[in-house]
């Protein structure tokens, strides 16, 4: 059950990491500051850059009439959830959010996969985008441990 605390840690700073990069992204692509984007602190080069990838059209996932989800706002709806349902399978000292856990931590690597094959296209990297990757693979490779250890018991 220790598991579900440290996917907890890591929805956290999965939490923290996507409302870093959801607000600057909806000031920019909704609000009227045009350079809420400009020289963030995680801009280390004119590759490496998570400014770079969010100006792009293509951090744009879906538009709901003039209002613009960028890719950062869909991780900080997702990982509050997460960390939720490690929360829930701490105390309850159940099996069945893991496999909650893997089936959505599946689902956000898919998401990031397409994430990252935009920022090819683009050819500019953000790097909390791969840590946001490194961070949902580490809770899909945990859930499933949680509750396959359990099934095999």
């Amino acid at each position: 059950m220790r598991k579900y605390l440290i996917i907890a840690v890591l929805a956290l700073i999965g939490i923290f990491n996507a409302i870093y990069l959801s607000i600057p992204a909806y000031e920019y692509w909704n609000g009227a500051d045009k350079f809420a984007l400009q020289m963030m602190p995680c801009d280390l080069s004119d590759t490496l850059s998570c400014s770079g990838i969010l100006q792009n059209p293509r951090a744009i996932i879906f538009s709901v009439g003039e209002f613009k989800v960028a890719f950062p706002m869909v991780a900080a709806i997702v990982y509050p959830i997460l960390f939720i349902l490690a929360l829930l399978g701490w105390f309850t000292r159940s099996h069945t959010p893991a496999k909650v856990l893997t089936g959505m931590a599946l689902g956000g690597i898919c998401f990031n996969s397409y994430v990252i094959y935009q920022e090819f296209i683009v050819g500019v990297f953000c790097p909390l985008c791969a840590m946001c990757t490194v961070i949902i693979i580490a809770i899909f490779f945990l859930s499933i441990c949680t509750w396959y250890k359990k099934k095999n018991k």
